[in-house]
């Protein structure tokens, strides 16, 4: 019996866990990893575990850095289950649909460049087709349902108070008259969000896979994220400026929404037209909806106001290729909200290629940011930086809202590591600098060893 690191070990994007017992072997996410062009290129194309030698797939959550790369795993020949939770089967069928219709329309684009300088012609990651393959796999559970995965392998879905439907697991492997317990707690959330119930602790476990994404830092006061984003507004606003936000699609752009209705409500801000240039908007909020046995009991009537800011005439949806490039050529100040969060792909690197050299513009990041992306560069202060291959000069003012974060932070990981008390720890899903203090920080105040694979070892259960 084994685990084996494959994927979002070192890093924060590109989630991928071999689990093994008996001869069978179980994935845990497929997610697409992010970063530079070329290097996220050979990484997402690389098969470190053969479709055909897999029984069946977990998926944690909707997220595309744990969902994205399930369409290269069906185009490359994988047609077992995908299992995930009821919610997730909904969410993640949307976005990926969108990420391959992105990975077509990168591609597109960047051919009109590649054709003009008579260089060969860049295909996409997977097409619209792989993604309707790896969908037709997705079979839903329930928060508190277990099922044997595999032959020795058996798997329970709790809540991770992430996003909607997001389950940590509990991973049970059996070989030989032996049994370990490997729980995932990555993507893990924080207590008092929105909408969501708090994340639920596993317990009796071997080997706790934590993530350490914030390992290093505390996450400004959720209470006063709606003031710095008013201030932020406010301030361009009297620049005369837009309001660009990279923002997840999935719960992150409503959680902006539901905030601008308060502030536009009682007049905290200057009412200015506000775009959301995601056409996936509406169709993830309507999937929110019809999932309403996932809220936690203080949502009902947060739920009757979010319905309420999502169509209100203040925001405009711009469904079209035509629409959204009225909105970037338009000098008109105003709040643009679109994908992708990391401004890697979609439609924000439109925004941004018109909008980072204008010193008025101020861009707002509102997630965590990969090394190598774009949103990353920004945020670290690039005076230059690359949008589709052109360069810029960044003069647009560039802020970040921590207090916005979905992700456990240091005294959140801590906490959880307290009350589950795993016999093993095995940090990933961080940045090397954010787990090495992680793992400094567990090793003076736990018992139990700390464990920092590499990228493909294999760790013995």
């Amino acid at each position: 019996m084994r685990i084996q690191f494959l994927g979002g070990v070192e890093t924060v994007t590109g989630s991928q866990h071999l689990l093994e017992a008996g001869g069978h072997r179980v994935l845990r996410d497929y997610g697409l990893f992010q970063g530079r062009r070329d290097e996220a290129r050979a990484i997402n194309t690389q098969m470190r575990c053969p479709p055909a030698t897999l029984d069946a797939v977990v998926l944690s959550h909707a997220h595309i850095d744990h969902c994205g790369n399930l369409p290269s795993l069906a185009r490359a020949g994988y047609t077992g289950p995908i299992h995930t939770t009821t919610a997730t089967v909904e969410l993640a069928a949307v976005m990926l649909r969108d990420a391959a219709r992105i990975q077509e329309q990168d591609a597109a684009y960047l051919n009109q460049k590649t054709n003009r300088r008579g260089l060969p012609a860049v295909e996409p990651l997977y097409t619209s087709a792989d993604a309707e393959a790896a969908i037709q796999l997705f079979r839903g559970h329930r928060y508190g349902d277990a099922l044997e995965a595999a032959p020795g392998i058996r798997v329970h879905f709790q809540d991770a108070g992430h996003i909607l439907g997001a389950a940590v697991n509990v991973f049970e492997l059996t070989e030989g008259g032996r049994t370990a317990r490997v729980g995932f707690a990555l993507d893990l959330g924080r207590k008092g969000l929105p909408i969501i119930r708090d994340p639920e602790i596993m317990r009796d476990l071997d080997l706790l896979v934590m993530e350490s994404t914030y390992g290093d830092r505390l996450h400004d006061d959720t209470a006063r994220a709606e003031d710095a984003l008013g201030a932020a507004i406010s301030r361009t606003l009297a620049r005369g400026g837009k309001v660009l936000i990279p923002s997840f699609a999935l719960e992150r752009a409503q959680e902006i929404l539901y905030h601008l209705a308060n502030l536009f409500a009682a007049g905290r801000v200057k009412k200015v037209p506000v775009y959301v240039d995601s056409p996936m908007t509406v169709e993830l909020t309507r999937i929110f909806a019809r999932h309403s046995d996932y809220f936690d009991a203080e949502t009902q009537a947060l739920l009757e106001q979010l319905g309420g800011v999502l169509k209100p005439g203040w925001v405009k949806f711009a469904a079209s290729v035509e629409e959204s490039k009225q909105i970037t050529a338009s000098a008109e100040p105003c709040i643009v909200i679109a994908p992708n969060g990391m401004c890697e792909h979609g439609r924000i690197l439109h925004h941004l290629k018109h909008g980072v050299a204008n010193p008025a513009n101020t861009i707002l990041i509102v997630g965590f940011q990969a090394a190598h992306t774009l949103g990353r560069r920004l945020v670290e202060g690039a005076p230059r930086v690359k949008i589709f291959g052109d360069e810029f000069a960044r003069r647009a003012e560039v802020l970040t809202l921590n207090a916005f974060s979905a992700h456990a932070d240091r005294d959140d990981l801590l906490a959880y590591v307290r009350q589950a008390r795993p016999r093993r720890i095995a940090l990933v899903h961080g940045e090397p600098k954010m787990r090495a203090a992680l793992a400094t920080t567990l090793r003076a105040t736990q018992a139990a060893p700390v464990l920092e694979p590499q990228t493909g070892e294999a760790v013995e259960l």
